[in-house]
């Protein structure tokens, strides 16, 4: 593994894989204006939009009941808006691959393990398993001496009816927040700069 991965990788693990505690901590002391938007669309589980540092960021997150109210469990991811921005334009095909997944699956075509998956920003991908009919939204990183990306244990799994119900929510967080349909995905002008660039290439040169 070339210095350049390795340098990219560490850094990849200090931001976003042992981020994700500061993510609950900051999404536990943040509160949003009451009846402003119920982001709940399963049991026990959350859209919430909270501002951290002058940075919008959207979770995805499973609560636990304790004596008095629900709290942010680790199971769960966190989005920017540029990353959501990228979520919400792979939609349609997620939601194709989930028909072609269950159109296969009545007529037991085997098409391997993982259908799709897509980049969404850093080290997070949104991706469809042909042996679960439902929507994985997770952080992925590159163990030491390894070339290929792997899934953390930072993100959540979504059941086909509890995408349909989050798509939903994320509309109606759309029209309470209409800045957040504005937000840009990371752009570069040449392919040096997108080499260089985490959000695009967490990973460094190994494929995303």
């Amino acid at each position: 593994m070339s210095k350049n991965v390795k340098r990219n990788t560490k850094r990849m693990i200090k931001t976003d894989i042992v981020g994700g505690e500061d993510e609950m901590n900051q999404l536990e002391s943040t509160t949003q204006p009451a009846g402003e938007f119920d982001g709940k669309f399963a049991e026990r589980r959350r859209l919430d939009l909270t501002r951290f540092n002058g940075q919008d960021l959207i979770h995805v997150r499973e609560y636990v009941m304790g004596e008095k109210r629900e709290y942010p469990t680790k199971i769960g991811v966190c989005f920017t808006p540029g990353r959501l921005k990228a979520l919400c334009r792979n939609i349609e095909e997620i939601d194709e691959e989930l028909r072609q997944r269950n159109a296969n699956a009545s007529y037991k075509v085997d098409r391997g393990e993982v259908a799709y998956k897509a980049h969404l920003g850093a080290g997070i991908y949104a991706s469809v398993n042909n042996k679960f009919n439902g929507v994985d939204l997770r952080r992925y990183w590159v163990p030491e001496g390894q070339l290929t990306a792997v899934p953390t244990r930072n993100g959540i799994y979504l059941p086909e009816y509890q995408w349909r119900a989050l798509k939903i929510k994320l509309n109606e967080l759309m029209c309470i927040h209409p800045e957040l349909t504005v937000a840009e995905e990371c752009f570069h002008q040449n392919q040096m700069d997108m080499i260089d660039c985490h959000e695009c290439m967490p990973f460094g040169l190994l494929c995303i």
